[in-house]
């Protein structure tokens, strides 16, 4: 940020050829740099603020599948984003992250939707790609652990 203002004071100082006006020229640059952070923090807070419902779900994979069953798993993952209500969708293994008490890499694979509200996560559990994807698949897991949160700050 003192770097930055240095420079408005620099261009500002170049620029006009009295005090008063370059001090003016200075606040008038300092006042845009406010704003346009200010925005882009309202932005960034937007994004990740965004109301509705977390449908998170780990997945436990039976240790003896095949190469070819694991990837017709994750297809059958896959194939739930296009289901309309699904808002987001994220999938994938436990992430290589430094090893805490706290912390459950046992899992294979999490599936993460994002949802309206309620209504949209009621209206995925009896979609017939999310039916079609259990039927298909329930045989591939010895576990699977569902956590729904509302997103409300």
């Amino acid at each position: 940020m003192k770097n930055l203002t240095f420079a408005l004071f620099c261009l500002a100082f170049f620029a006009c050829n009295d005090g008063t006006e370059m001090q003016s020229k200075i606040q008038d640059m300092e006042k845009q740099l406010a704003d346009a952070t200010a925005k882009s923090e309202a932005a960034a807070t937007e994004q990740t603020t965004q109301p509705g419902l977390i449908h998170t779900v780990f997945f436990w994979l039976k240790a003896d599948l095949t190469e070819e069953e694991k990837a017709a798993f994750l297809q059958g993952v896959q194939s739930l984003r296009s289901i309309k209500h699904i808002k987001a969708c994220y999938i994938g293994p436990p992430a290589p992250t430094e090893e805490r008490g706290v912390v459950d890499n046992s899992y294979s694979f999490a599936l993460i939707n994002h949802f309206d509200d309620v209504a949209g996560q009621d209206a995925y559990q009896v979609d017939p790609i999310h039916l079609k994807f259990v039927e298909d698949h329930k045989d591939k897991w010895t576990k699977v652990v569902v956590y729904d949160n509302l997103v409300t700050y």
